[in-house]
């Protein structure tokens, strides 16, 4: 079992659910219906992949490969994309590194375990948001499908998510006994700048939860759920 990133160039952001549509057309072969072009930052960023991490072919006998390359099979590499397939016990490793270096050579990057697009700086929103979790990679400036897709993706092993803004200023939520509850549901906290103000709240649903994560990165008050918020004290 693998896990896959795909790189391309983009003109300007799109929606996470059309990344996953042309990552779908790139695994199939098809680079006309997945509307990706050639463009001189793909092959700078392959030649400086392989270069950090070198290929299958170029990575000697089979100790080697599996201490050298992280590959589990060859890269699917066109002048308009790169597909990797890495090896699942290395991919906490790998992927940020490859997900840095696409943003370095302005190519988006998407990881389609997680449904996650990354975006380079220069299409990046304003909202500084960062979203972090017990599984999958740091996702810079979310949009809300991606917001809300990682808050139904709560379980017992992934149980927490962080939904930062910067300066203090932050929505998390951890569900189960992992976050001190003795029932089940999710515990909600929100610091808005300072230790006087951050509050928590106990939800009884996932959906609550995605109400309240999308106020928070739309800039809305995070208090119109209709919940019992009571001020922490740290």
């Amino acid at each position: 079992m693998s896990f896959d990133l795909a790189v391309w160039f983009e003109t300007e952001r799109i929606p996470t659910s059309d990344a996953a549509g042309k990552y779908e057309r790139l695994c199939a072969g098809d680079l006309a219906g997945a509307g990706v072009v050639a463009n001189e930052a793909v092959s700078a960023f392959h030649q400086a992949l392989i270069t950090q991490f070198p290929e299958l072919s170029a990575a000697g006998d089979d100790w080697q490969q599996a201490t050298v390359s992280p590959w589990t099979a060859s890269l699917d590499v066109s002048p308009a994309h790169v597909i990797m397939p890495m090896s699942w016990s290395r991919s906490g490793e790998i992927a940020p590194e490859v997900v840095a270096l696409a943003g370095t050579h302005g190519l988006v990057c998407f990881d389609p375990q997680a449904e996650v697009l990354h975006l380079p700086p220069a299409l990046s929103g304003t909202a500084g948001l960062s979203l972090r979790s017990c599984a999958g990679l740091k996702v810079e400036d979310p949009d809300l499908d991606v917001i809300e897709h990682a808050v139904h993706g709560l379980s017992a092993e992934n149980w927490f998510l962080i939904l930062e803004k910067g300066r203090g200023r932050y929505l998390q939520v951890g569900q189960g006994p992992n976050a001190g509850l003795t029932t089940s549901g999710f515990a909600v906290e929100h610091r808005d700048g300072s230790p006087d103000r951050h509050y928590r709240c106990v939800l009884s649903d996932k959906d609550q939860v995605a109400m309240v994560f999308a106020d928070f990165a739309s800039g809305r008050t995070v208090r119109s759920v209709d919940a019992q918020w009571a001020k922490v004290q740290l």
